[in-house]
């Protein structure tokens, strides 16, 4: 295990990320901090960056790399992205930070920037054909991802600071100047030919304004869920944010629940350019993706210093869970094959489609994982770390069911707060809960002796009676008393009487 530290200077903020990597290459953040230097205000008039700034840049670095150094990171990697490129005294800045600080950072072209948001995405979610947004201070990116590949790309001369400076969006607003941007924006995109070319499923929204924005709609939905990443909004929640805002003085915006402070100035300008991006391109869903250019770099040094062939996105994060919490994986695999095979076996019955596999791996690999806090009340504990984790791949929805069916495999009467919840799961995604629970709590009985002994197992499905027939070498006496504890709640979901006995061999 190792310690990394990937900073990033923007144009509006340096960004510090802390990750501790395990020796499979998976990786979790330990740590992160944000300084708004504002670098590039400094270029709206002037073709240099002024040394206060500077001196404010080298400071922030300064600290960040106090916070590795202490915290036993081994290497820190640092970029500067293209927005300061403009500056003639950008050598000069990343002398200084050689010099002062003995780090030598990497000044990105446009496409590099592009292509690491592009790691950081596929590699912590899937997409059909999605847009991919990126509002930074002084550009926006723009790509097109299909799956796994990335088909075009474009980065716009417009972000949320030059876009408030130009048309005057930072404190009151005026009619004229907020028509004047959106339209000045609209004229930018028409410039780029393929927006109209394809038919996206939705856009994939990445920095700290986008992800900003996202805050506040939760807030203003009361959102049970305190998870920004694969958090989708509308395009109309998109407009009535901006009608929102723009009808506010700073004083006035800067008191929105979710609205940072640091960013109630320039906020306008980005929710201007991701309002007109919806309305030109049509796209009705926003989801924001939590893992952009600082993951997607560290994901290519991974991909360069751990050679071993990556699995699935989904696979991959619950095994690194299961690497990281010392678990017991023979067991966790043991039970997520018997909790997939009564899934399928009792399809007639359940009427849960395919679209539910992500759901049962994550639920079963992951039920005994609370066990690293505590044995007691442990599946609560293992629900309370699949909802807090991050997992890659998974909507919100099915991270709560994966974790209220993990919670579901103690003979113990939990029960579903589908009122708190009510935001994001609806009653047939409580029943659907239920039907998989049930299923993961016979497989965790068949498993009690932790030792694989059930290599196989039939279903006869009878007018009042559901029969497991289980195939092993080993005396299962243990396995079914554990098992059919589960048959008076089998009994109420599935509404057949369980039995369960094993194949004469």
């Amino acid at each position: 295990m190792k310690r990394i530290g990937v900073i990033s200077i923007g144009a509006n903020s340096i960004k510090l990320m802390l990750s501790e990597v395990e020796d499979s290459g998976y990786f979790k953040i330990i740590d992160e901090l944000k300084g708004t230097v504002r670098l590039a205000c400094d270029l709206m008039n002037s073709s240099t960056i002024s040394e206060e700034k500077i001196e404010s840049a080298l400071s922030t670095l300064k600290s960040f790399k106090s916070l590795c150094t202490l915290s036993g990171a081994s290497q820190i990697i640092t970029v500067i992205t293209e927005d300061i490129s403009a500056a003639e005294n950008k050598e000069i800045l990343k002398d200084r930070i050689i010099k002062e600080l003995n780090i030598t950072p990497r000044i990105l072209t446009y496409d590099e920037e592009i292509y690491y948001i592009y790691l950081g995405i596929i590699n912590s979610m899937y997409s059909e054909t999605s847009l991919m947004v990126d509002i930074g201070g002084t550009s926006t990116h723009l790509a097109v991802i299909k799956g796994e590949e990335l088909l075009e790309r474009a980065t716009i001369p417009i972000g949320c600071v030059n876009l408030s400076n130009k048309f005057s969006l930072r404190d009151i607003i005026t009619y004229d100047n907020a028509e004047s941007a959106n339209e000045f924006v609209e004229n930018i995109l028409k410039e780029i030919p393929w927006l109209k070319k394809y038919e996206f499923h939705n856009i994939i929204g990445l920095g700290g304004s986008i992800r900003n924005l996202c805050k506040v709609d939760r807030r203003k939905k009361h959102y049970p869920l305190d998870l920004s990443h694969n958090y989708s909004m509308n395009d109309y929640d998109i407009s009535d944010i901006y009608n929102l805002m723009k009808c506010k003085n700073l004083k006035q915006r800067a008191k929105i629940d979710g609205l940072s402070s640091d960013r109630a100035d320039v906020i306008l300008g980005a929710v201007t350019i991701l309002n007109r991006i919806t309305k030109y391109t049509n796209i009705e869903k926003i989801t924001l993706c939590g893992r952009g250019l600082r993951e997607g770099i560290l994901n290519q040094y991974l991909n360069q210093n751990y050679p071993s062939s990556k699995e699935d996105i989904l696979e991959f994060s619950i095994h690194g869970i299961m690497e990281t919490l010392n678990m017991n994986v023979s067991h966790a695999n043991n039970v997520y094959r018997l909790t997939k095979k009564l899934f399928t076996e009792l399809k007639s019955l359940h009427k849960l489609g395919d679209n539910y596999q992500n759901i049962i791996k994550t639920s079963a690999l992951l039920h005994d994982c609370g066990i690293s806090i505590r044995y007691y009340d442990h599946h609560l504990h293992s629900m309370y770390i699949i909802l807090n984790s991050h997992i890659n791949g998974l909507s919100h929805k099915e991270i709560l069911i994966s974790g209220f069916a993990a919670a579901f495999h103690r003979n113990n009467n939990f029960h579903i707060p589908l009122v708190k919840f009510s935001g994001i799961l609806n009653k047939l995604d409580v029943a659907a809960t239920e039907k998989i629970g049930i299923l993961l709590r016979i497989a965790e009985g068949l498993d009690r002796s932790l030792d694989g002994s059930v290599y196989d197992l039939n279903i006869s499905i009878k007018e009042d009676t559901v029969e497991i027939l289980l195939y092993s070498n080993n005396d299962l006496d243990l396995e079914i008393h554990q098992a059919l504890r589960s048959k008076d709640k089998f009994s109420e979901i599935y509404q057949k009487e369980l039995i369960i006995k094993k194949a004469e061999i």
